[in-house]
């Protein structure tokens, strides 16, 4: 037996080992945190041997791992809609698959139809344009079919601030369904001012399975108008997607619905109204873009959410896109981008340039901002409040996402280099030129800003260089 000063001795050198054990776990930990915080600063801030920013001579040209679109008219939509795979384990979901049903009206259809232009490719889609009465222009091959929607004067309306054509428009997809069309999986509403990036819709239905019934869009940007009409409502000029199954509920008990909200403003809140009382929720995809608003939407453009661009809407209400070029022109500019490489579409890329103190945030296919001081990505993510709301009021509360206010000095304003042309190269990436804007630096030099930095006599363009993402990488 061991002896009591050999048992203390042996329980001192126990406790000892224990504590210098514990000691060393310990600084075990502290290094490998420490490891992994510079790794992280390194691979954030810290140029590498194939840094995100890399310059030569005159030229900026930046990497990216999203591609980006093309200026050119171009007959091949990139990728294929019909190739696109499914997650549920169902057929694969062509655009042929999807019925639009497009809100228009007689009066305005001559000028909206330009619009719908810009995205519809008539030989592969299916769907029509919905009007009050018949049009005097021609058809075209280029445009959807034109149906007149049937009457309503059956039905009350007593809101004294709408118009009786929500009733109307509300009765688009019941009309739609009673066609009959063959292998329809999805109706898909809008406006005759909305413009959609198909592919990507396609890719955003493909998540879900179209045998069960579903109710796909997104609120308005609008906190007023969420508040008014509900935040659990598809707004329609955004786009609306409804599954077959939930179509054919619809159809057979839509007027009888519709007899029951006389007092009701529109035609989404309608629709939102009867598809409540067959208990199927709005299901939220952030691409869906209603666009209340007035004015810039520059900001919007610039800092699209970390999801596929579906849609936008009320284009004629917002300025140019693009510094000169009037609204159409812009608009073609920008879906020329989309079409080339969709998946990408307004996708965003930041990096920075340590060493000139310098921060790129890239917009594909429509701008890169460089920025003359570091600009964190919390702070990039949020879209510049340069727009304002339906009600032309422009607070941050009146919108229902975050945003930021621009610089009030005009010497923190980013540098702005907008879509200029893009091509593809030899091996299938995609090379975008974003060309400097002359009205910015201008702005700049009446401040006496210091443009060192970025000196506008060397850089007049930046290049993103790019290739194609992964079709399931909003999944």
């Amino acid at each position: 037996m061991l002896g009591i000063e050999q048992r203390r001795s042996l329980g001192r050198s126990r406790s000892r080992r224990w504590r210098q054990g514990q000691e060393g776990t310990l600084m075990l930990l502290i290094i490998a945190l420490a490891l992994s915080s510079l790794a992280w600063f390194a691979l954030v801030f810290a140029p590498s041997s194939n840094p995100p920013c890399s310059h030569a001579k005159d030229t900026f040209s930046l990497s990216s791992h999203s591609q980006d679109a093309k200026d050119a008219p171009h007959q091949q939509d990139a990728k294929d809609d019909n190739m696109l795979g499914t997650r549920n384990g169902s057929a694969h979901l062509s655009v042929k698959d999807i019925v639009f049903g497009i809100a228009g009206s007689a009066r305005l259809w001559r000028r909206r139809q330009e619009f719908v232009k810009l995205w519809w490719r008539g030989e592969e889609m299916r769907g029509f344009v919905w009007v009050e009465e018949e049009l005097n222009s021609l058809s075209s091959s280029s445009l959807p079919g034109v149906m007149i929607s049937e009457d309503i004067s059956g039905f009350r309306y007593t809101n004294p601030s709408g118009h009786p054509s929500g009733l109307r428009i509300a009765r688009i997809v019941q009309e739609s369904f009673r066609m009959r069309l063959p292998n329809v999986k999805w109706f898909v509403l809008g406006d005759d001012d909305t413009i959609f990036n198909t592919h990507n819709l396609v890719s955003v239905l493909n998540k879900y399975d179209p045998s069960q019934m579903h109710y796909i869009g997104g609120p308005s940007e609008s906190h007023s108008a969420n508040t008014y009409f509900s935040h659990s409502m598809a707004f329609g000029g955004g786009g609306i997607a409804i599954s077959y199954p939930l179509a054919e509920a619809l159809a057979p008990t839509m007027d009888e619905c519709l007899h029951r909200y006389p007092s009701l403003f529109g035609s989404d809140d309608r629709l939102h109204a009867c598809i409540s009382e067959i208990g199927v929720p709005l299901t939220i995809e952030p691409g869906f873009h209603q666009w209340d608003i007035r004015g810039n939407a520059f900001g919007l453009l610039a800092a699209h959410p970390i999801a596929p661009f579906v849609s936008m809407h009320h284009v004629e209400a917002i300025n140019p896109v693009f510094p000169q070029r009037d609204s159409l022109d812009g608009l073609k500019h920008l879906t020329n981008a989309m079409k080339i490489e969709p998946t990408s579409f307004l996708q965003r890329s930041i990096c920075y340039d340590l060493k000139r103190q310098l921060s790129f945030s890239v917009s594909m296919g429509y701008v890169v901002q460089v920025f003359p001081k570091i600009v964190y990505p919390r702070v990039l993510e949020r879209p510049e409040l340069t727009f304002k709301a339906w009600n032309k009021k422009e607070y941050a509360a009146e919108f229902d996402f975050d945003t930021r206010h621009s610089y009030k000095s005009s010497c923190r304003k980013p540098f702005l280099f907008f879509l200029q042309a893009v091509h593809r190269n030899e091996v299938d990436m995609v090379v975008s030129t974003y060309k400097r804007d002359e009205a910015t630096d201008n702005m700049k030099r009446r401040a006496f800003c210091f443009s060192w930095p970025l000196p506008p006599h060397k850089v007049q363009e930046i290049q993103v260089i790019s290739k194609p993402m992964n079709e399931n990488w909003h999944l």
